[in-house]
This record gives C-alpha cells, structure tokens and sequence, in this order.
C-alpha cells in the first residue's frame, strides 16, 4: 500500500510552493501567539502511518497575524520544535525542508564561540527526522553533525545558469569571452563549478580580515587581493551563496569594473538583502551591475527590485521532495549534482 504524504507550512513564505502541492495533501496548522510572545501550534491531525514534510523558510519576515510580531529564525527554530511536539512518534517518516538552513553561517568554532548550525542538525536528529532537505548550504561539511541520517543539500546551478544564460545572451560557445569570480576564498568552490559549466576560467579575491575585531557580526576587512585571470574586456559573473547586506558584492563589482569587465552579472542563490535594496538599485542605474539573480526559496521583502530578477527554483525543489517520497534510490540529479556543460543546457 502506497505510503500517503503530508506537508505541513511553518509560516507562510514559500507561498508559490504551497500552490504547487495538492490541496489535500496540505495540513492546515495553526501557530498561535500569546499576547506575552509564547506560542503554540494546533494540528488537525496526527498523520498517522504517514510521510510528513514539514517545511519552514527561517527568514519568513511576515508580521504575525496574531501580536503584529516579526519572528526571528529562532522563532521559527521553536515552531519546527512545536510542531513535531504536536505530531507525536505517529508519522511513518519526518522531512524536515529548510532552504535556507539556519545559523548556516555560524558552521565553525573560534575560541569560545557556539556552533549553532551543528547544534540545529543534531536537535533535528533529536526531533526524529529522517531527512533534512535544504539548498546550498553555506558549509556543506556541516552534514558530519549528523552523520548517519539523510543531509540532502540541493542545487539550483542548472535553473539559473539556463535563466542567466538565455536572457542575457552571454556567448557560451567562446568560454574566453566570460569569466566567474568569488568575492572570497569561500566561494571558490562555487566558481569553479560555474567555471566548469562554461569551460571557462574563474579567478577571486582573497582577502585578510582583523580576527581581533567584531563589527555587525564579522571581522573587518585589512587587505585584498584578486588572484587569477583578469577580467578585461569579459562578461563577469560574481557567484555567491548569498547576498546579506550586499556590501561585499558592491564593492567586489567596483574592483571588477575599475580592472576593465565589460558587463558584471550577480548570481546568489538566497537574496536576503538586510540593509536594503538601494544599493543595488543604484548600481544597475548606474551601470555597475547589469543584473541580479537570486532564487525565490526565501522570503524576499516587497521593495524595489529595479535590476534584481528572481528566477522560480519551486519547481526543483517539488521535485526533490517528490524523488524522495516515491522512494527514487538516487536523487543526484534532483539535487542539481548531475553535471551539464551550459551548451547542453540551453540547447
């Protein structure tokens, strides 16, 4: 007999993904807030004997319709919580579906700092989850915090380098016409994979920052420098897992621009834009930025998105999860892992 599925909505972002699940497979539950800020959640069912996929986006900003709140991604955090509280042990099987994967950016110790992103993979373990389903994660390596249970970490290279790649007419067939750079040292890996795609080369910026210091959760910047070819005269795409502030990128573009790229191309697959759009705004008017491309797998503020184009990755992340129902015993592909030159791609 056919395992049934549920999906149950923490909060109410990804709202093109619930339009694309079948109504009755959605449980309507509610999360309710006291007037002093606690909650609590109400489920219609236990969802016995069944596949459970419960999904929350941690950067959800919409006031809550009970207090007029905006939640935090501990919040959020704490819902997953209640919501398996409310399930019981009664599910066949719990997913837990997390594109944005919370406190992915705090993955490592220095001196005596917490490690909030292993802490959270491993009260998932607690929690009973079979499965955690999430998107680009910041450090990949954080899946050794739960090392015997499904980390499913899932691309979406192929979706936007096909939107990129068709709406701006950048010339694939001449790889020596593009060039891809990571802002940091970090986003290297990434590069590089672009840079495989197209066969082309990648370059990036290294840089050293004074450890001793903390200024809006980071350590200020002491030097950089670009290491690898120059993009004179190419068709540049700046690539990162995602866009906080935007600061970095700015003035990454800036760099790029002063040692002669002809067209500059952000790509992030989570805009979270924290300070604003503004600055982008003002760097597609003027010139700097041709483009902005950013998934919708996270809550994006209505605000002015002049030069930022959102490409729809619901359809890829449905098909994961449903890879996963059915049982499919490689998901590579799903994950966005399969290899495609970008002239396959396309054509």
């Amino acid at each position: 007999m056919e395992v049934k599925r549920k999906f149950i909505f923490i909060n109410d972002c990804l709202k093109e993904l619930k339009k694309r699940v079948p109504q009755e497979e959605i449980v309507d539950a509610k999360f309710v807030r006291f007037q002093d800020g606690a909650g609590k959640v109400v489920l219609p069912t236990e969802c016995r004997d069944q596949d459970v996929y419960i999904i929350c986006d941690v950067n959800d900003k919409t006031p809550n319709s009970y207090t007029g709140q905006i939640l935090s991604p501990d919040d959020h955090v704490r819902d997953i919580s209640r919501t398996v509280g409310g399930l019981k042990d009664n599910p066949q099987r719990k997913v837990l579906v997390v594109p944005f994967l919370p406190y992915g950016r705090q993955h490592r110790r220095v001196f005596g700092e917490s490690i909030e992103a292993a802490d959270f993979l491993r009260e998932c373990h607690y929690l009973g989850f079979k499965n955690v389903l999430t998107v680009d994660a910041h450090d990949p390596n954080i899946a050794s915090a739960i090392s015997k249970h499904n980390f499913d970490n899932m691309f979406i290279t192929n979706t936007v380098l096909n939107h990129i790649v068709t709406k701006e007419n950048i010339n694939y067939e001449n790889p020596e016409s593009i060039l891809i750079v990571a802002p940091d040292e970090g986003a290297q890996e990434r590069a590089r994979h672009f840079a495989d795609r197209f066969g082309c080369n990648y370059a990036f910026f290294s840089k050293r920052r004074d450890v001793t210091t903390i200024v809006d959760g980071k350590n200020p910047l002491i030097s950089k420098q670009f290491v690898g070819e120059s993009p004179l005269n190419k068709d540049v795409i700046l690539v990162d897992d995602m866009i906080a502030s935007g600061g970095t990128i700015i003035e990454t573009a800036k760099e790029l621009k002063e040692r002669g790229a002809q067209r500059i191309f952000v790509c992030a697959t989570f805009g979270l834009f924290t300070k604003g759009t503004n600055e982008f705004v003002s760097a597609f008017a003027n010139g700097l930025i041709n483009k902005t491309y950013i998934s919708n797998l996270t809550y994006i503020k209505e605000q002015d998105l002049t030069g930022i184009e959102i490409v729809d990755c619901m359809d890829d992340l449905l098909l994961c999860m449903d890879a996963m129902h059915y049982g499919k015993e490689n998901i590579s592909e799903e994950l966005g892992r399969t290899y495609t030159p970008v002239r396959k791609l396309v054509k």
